[in-house]
């Protein structure tokens, strides 16, 4: 399967990464990588702590304009869609869902081995966001 190129610009994000949240003192780690056959990035994310969930996703094209969606399952049985932009070096992973709205927005550094993120979540769909908790990913190993 080819990728398209909407999902080749992830290629940023390959590897391993270390994760802090640091005004919660949670640490996990994320990995992410290439379906075997290709076409989908699998991203898998371990946390140290047992009240935040593990999780793993998997980002690809859809439709014919390959626009990016994260298919989203985690440890609770939570399952959710995101949309997906990397522009510029901003990584924004966003839904306005019929629970509640959520948006990942995460600075890449120049050198691609640091994210600094601000995730928002919103308490009703097509309300205002507001800051949940700040998240800063360090690259351990490139794949």
């Amino acid at each position: 399967m080819t990728r398209s190129s909407n999902v080749d610009q992830l290629n940023i994000l390959i590897g391993e990464w270390e994760t802090t949240v640091p005004e919660r003192d949670v640490q996990g780690r994320t990995t992410f990588e290439w379906l075997e056959s290709g076409g989908f990035l699998i991203q898998r994310s371990t946390v140290q702590q047992p009240d935040y969930p593990d999780s793993i996703s998997v980002i690809g094209a859809t439709g014919s304009d390959g626009a990016l969606q994260q298919h989203y399952f985690d440890s609770r049985g939570v399952a959710r869609i995101y949309d997906v932009v990397l522009k510029d070096n901003v990584l924004l992973i966003f839904r306005d869902g019929p629970d509640w709205p959520q948006r990942f927005v995460g600075h890449v550094s120049e050198d691609g081995n640091t994210i600094h993120a601000r995730l928002e979540r919103g308490t009703y769909p097509g309300g205002p966001l507001e800051h949940d908790f700040d998240m800063v990913y360090s690259r351990v190993r490139a794949r």
